[in-house]
């Protein structure tokens, strides 16, 4: 039987995602990146991640990067920008998914936070059925 890994998701306002990402310190930010410090992990930007994903690709070769035209394409529609940027996902180091436990606690502690610019928290786990898949053609 297959162990899936698991991640957080949380959707934040815009105040909210904004002082995430400059790493300002305003109660809800505090609480967060306590929380995710305590559990060695890292809030990660949604939108900040596709950026870096296509800023290394434009460093190298495209074709080395497969879903790189995907991925462009959101990062320049000012709509799906606007969405993945109140989009954070939890890392663990550079691990984007990790054993169910690790990823109880920390939906657990961040849903005793009851923050009202969080506007939603998921588990979510890695089982290909549970998930949209990237488009086979990019």
């Amino acid at each position: 039987m297959t162990e899936w890994m698991y991640q957080i998701r949380i959707v934040v306002t815009s105040e909210l995602s904004a002082d995430l990402r400059a790493l300002r310190s305003s109660a809800s930010a505090k609480a967060i990146s306590k929380i995710a410090a305590d559990n060695a992990m890292e809030p990660v930007c949604t939108f900040d991640a596709f950026q870096a994903y296509c800023d290394e690709a434009e460093k190298h070769e495209l074709h080395e990067f497969p879903l790189y035209h995907w991925t462009k394409s959101t990062v320049d529609d000012p709509v799906k920008k606007e969405k993945h940027q109140k989009s954070f996902a939890f890392y663990l180091g550079n691990e984007q998914v990790y054993h169910k436990a690790l990823a109880d606690k920390l939906y657990d502690d961040l849903m005793s936070l009851k923050l009202e610019d969080v506007l939603d928290i998921k588990l979510i786990d890695s089982n290909p059925k549970n998930n949209p898949q990237p488009p086979k053609d990019p």
